[in-house]
């Protein structure tokens, strides 16, 4: 599977909000970057979250004005599996399935 951006919802050096497209069934999905800055070590710790979206969840997120888009994430289906990359500062990073969508802490 491919995936293509369709769209950016933010797009901050630490916050990103991304709509992908897979290229072959047309499938959208959520997908969202943080990070907080290790000043002492330069370790910065970084998470990832992808899930699949329906199209009625993608419009009312381009809608959304950017000081609640962390609400309306959590927001959207928070029982639909999803794809988590963690890797916190000092730790090794754990790649795993989870519910929902999770916003980390960003700078």
């Amino acid at each position: 599977m491919k995936l293509a951006e369709r769209a950016r919802l933010v797009d901050e050096s630490h916050f990103r909000v991304l709509i992908l497209v897979c290229t072959e069934c047309s499938q959208k999905f959520l997908s969202i970057f943080t990070e907080v800055i290790d000043w002492l070590e330069g370790d910065d710790g970084q998470s990832w979250t992808t899930m699949p979206v329906t199209m009625g969840e993608f419009g009312e997120l381009a809608s959304v004005a950017g000081s609640t888009i962390s609400d309306a994430l959590r927001a959207i289906a928070p029982t639909r599996r999803s794809l988590r990359r963690e890797h916190p500062t000092g730790c090794v990073p754990q790649t795993f399935w989870d519910c929902g969508i999770a916003v980390g802490p960003h700078d």
